[in-house]
């Protein structure tokens, strides 16, 4: 599937059917957690867990977790397990985590992120079991209510402006976004040219065959839609930094925004090879930790 095409169409999915998931699905998607933990999550200290048993957690957290204390309910749930509190295993679970919000969303089952950071530890412990890691986020999964999605309007609009659009990487743009919620940030708000705070113009990335990316990767998810990435563009690479770097939910927000990075540019033929990057220079405002080559 087109990157593009996932992105403009994602939507963090609250209400699903009680129906389940036929077996053969639930096995692919068991067999691609599997390949996750086994090639990279071992190694840097995180894993997937799936739980089938989505009453059970539901009733575990309801009223401790969720969207702002309101736990989703969900048929399925896929727990991400931390060994440590490193923040490169913060970022790295979020960035595999939203390529499992592709695979589903490739599956025709709808998803959504959830946040238990802050739920007790024993209620942790006890979806966990004997599973002594940390467990800070969730992702609901299922079969989707179209019903309740119908009420609700799409996060954005895309609108082809080249007649080869489906040839043409440059021959789509987004040009309305709806709801508060929805809200992004003006392209020259993300990304600055060769140092923090030079904004950069649409004029330039477009000379420089980047514009597109930019202009859909604003929508990638952030926690509450509090877009804190930034990218520095400097020599052919772009610099990936957060604001306010004492926030650990920054941190996610960060995986899942290289990841829709690396996907936006293969889109556009780049082959956008990134790598985490251990900052040590202390800036209260910003730090930079990861960059891409573009």
């Amino acid at each position: 599937m087109n990157f593009r095409e996932f992105l403009a169409n994602l939507q963090s999915i609250r209400d699903y059917e009680e129906s389940s998931v036929e077996s053969i699905v639930l096995g692919d998607i068991r067999a691609y957690l599997g390949e996750i933990n086994t090639t990279v999550g071992r190694e840097k200290g995180f894993s997937f867990i799936l739980f089938e048993n989505g009453s059970d957690i539901f009733k575990k957290l309801e009223g401790v977790g969720g969207y702002s204390g309101v736990m989703i309910k969900s048929p399925y749930y896929i727990g991400l397990s931390l060994a440590n509190e490193k923040l490169e295993t913060e970022f790295l679970g979020a960035y595999f985590m939203q390529s499992i919000v592709k695979k589903l969303f490739e599956t025709d089952l709808g998803s959504c992120w959830i946040n238990i950071r802050n739920v007790p530890s024993e209620v942790k412990a006890d979806i966990l079991k004997d599973d002594k890691n940390n467990i800070n986020y969730l992702l609901a999964f299922g079969k989707v209510d179209e019903k309740a999605l119908k009420q609700k309007a799409p996060s954005m609009f895309v609108q082809n402006v080249s007649s080869s659009h489906k040839t043409d990487p440059y021959g789509t743009q987004i040009i309305e976004t709806t709801g508060l919620d929805n809200a992004r940030l003006a392209v020259g708000e993300v990304v600055y040219m060769h140092e923090w705070g030079n904004e950069a113009s649409y004029e330039e990335l477009e000379t420089r065959g980047i514009a597109d990316l930019f202009l859909y990767v604003r929508n990638a998810p952030s926690y509450k839609n509090i877009q804190p990435c930034r990218f520095i563009l400097k020599d052919g690479e772009a610099y990936l930094a957060i604001l306010s770097p004492e926030n650990k939910e920054n941190y996610v927000d960060a995986g899942i925004m290289m990841y829709t990075a690396e996907g936006l540019s293969k889109d556009l033929g780049i082959p956008g090879k990134w790598s985490f990057v251990e900052d040590s220079a202390y800036n209260k405002e910003y730090r930079i930790i990861a960059k891409i080559e573009l």
